[in-house]
């Protein structure tokens, strides 16, 4: 039986959501400019889960830009 978080979404639900590749999540994680995941399991190295936090990515989209962007002259 499964039981998802309504606080902890998987890099499914990330993509989905915002409307991204896995890629692009991955390369914003890397360079700061996203959310860190959560990671879920021991921290040496073997494979384990990552979890973003909800309330953190909406807190990034609500401080995104907003309107039609232009370059500046």
């Amino acid at each position: 039986m499964k039981y998802p978080s309504k606080n902890l979404l998987r890099i499914s639900e990330v993509t989905d959501w915002l409307g991204v590749s896995k890629s692009w999540v991955y390369e914003h994680v890397k360079d700061n400019s996203f959310p860190q995941p959560v990671i879920l399991g021991q921290d040496d190295g073997t494979r384990s889960a990552s979890r973003w936090v909800r309330e953190e990515i909406q807190v990034w989209l609500d401080a995104r830009p907003r309107g039609v962007q232009t370059d500046a002259e």
